[in-house]
């Protein structure tokens, strides 16, 4: 009988500190998406807030706008790149983020544009990019992002782990023609 009960203290003592390790956090994060850069200029871009414990929300969008909603739809009008920032308040603290953003448009219709996100701003790796071909008339997309990894999706997600300057080529068929664009980023 002694036996039986010190396996069932034993096996309830097991299940309470299982249950102390998925208690859920309620600090304060900040966290956001958005949708609307795989367009060319001008674009709109909705921004959702996905954050966590969080009761106010000061956004800052890169081109001087700010914002206290907790989602926004923004315009942009010129060519270049956006650092976005949330900071989310609530009662356990404040957590800022910021993501990166940049946007072309399509000058020359018989050319590939690409328009491309990163889930940080600080360029410390790792960090999560999204890359989009805006030309429409592009297609059979070949990606080569400079670390071994390629893609043929028109518009990849990819993880960018370790240090170093990343030489990203993205070519597409335009009107029966292939164009090569390339764009150089660097990670610390």
């Amino acid at each position: 009988m002694k036996v039986i009960l010190g396996i069932f203290l034993a096996g309830f003592i097991l299940t309470l500190q299982a249950c102390k390790k998925d208690k859920v956090s309620d600090e304060t994060v900040a966290n956001f998406s958005l949708a609307g850069y795989d367009k060319a200029l001008p674009a709109t871009i909705t921004f959702v807030n996905n954050s966590s414990n969080a009761t106010s929300y000061f956004w800052e969008l890169g081109d001087g706008t700010t914002s206290t909603l907790p989602n926004l739809s923004h315009s942009y009008s010129a060519i270049g790149t956006y650092f976005i920032t949330l900071r989310a308040t609530g009662p356990k603290g404040t957590d800022t983020v910021c993501k990166q953003m940049t946007l072309s448009d399509i000058p020359d219709p018989s050319k590939t544009y690409i328009n491309y996100f990163l889930d940080k701003c600080d360029g410390i790796t790792p960090v999560n990019a999204s890359f989009h071909s805006i030309n429409p008339l592009s297609i059979f997309h070949e990606w080569d992002f400079g670390d071994g990894v390629r893609s043929q999706e028109k518009s990849p997600i990819i993880r960018f782990s370790g240090p170093g300057t990343y030489l990203i080529k993205h070519s597409s068929q335009i009107n029966g023609r292939r164009d090569t664009t390339t764009l150089g980023l660097t990670f610390y």
